[in-house]
């Protein structure tokens, strides 16, 4: 087998992670708790949009344009536990003979991973004016 293939199976049979995270700004303290299905690439991510100026959060973006980014880091918070037929490449929710994606074994990841999140923001409580989360009942 090709090395080229070697890899391909490797990155295939990865474990995917999901779970929460969090974007801290040590300039102010200020905090912003996200989640993701693809925990392991949610920095470079999160990271892209506030390099390119177009994150959705505008305080968050506002902090980062002013600092040029010095002073923030990403902190992985939780991950799901999750069953281990769980696949990085998503062969997991394939339906047979490539009819579509499981949309219940994928709905089954967003709520928990919402519920996850939701215990962590209430958790942390990292809602504005002391963090860039907007409060619960403005989401």
């Amino acid at each position: 087998m090709n090395r080229r293939k070697e890899l391909q199976n490797e990155f295939g049979m990865k474990k995917r992670e999901m779970g929460v995270y969090q974007i801290i700004n040590r300039n102010n303290g200020k905090r912003y708790v996200g989640s993701s299905t693809t925990l392991d690439s949610a920095w470079k991510r999160e990271e892209f949009m506030l390099q390119m100026g177009s994150h959705m959060n505008k305080t968050l973006q506002e902090d980062w344009k002013q600092s040029g980014g010095a002073g923030f880091e990403f902190e992985v918070l939780a991950k799901l536990k999750l069953d281990d037929e769980i696949r990085h490449d998503y062969k997991d929710i394939l339906l047979p003979a490539g009819a579509g994606l499981r949309s219940d074994v994928i709905q089954s990841y967003r709520n928990e991973l919402k519920a996850l999140e939701e215990l962590w923001l209430e958790e942390l409580q990292p809602f504005e004016p002391a963090g860039y989360n907007r409060p619960p009942r403005a989401r």
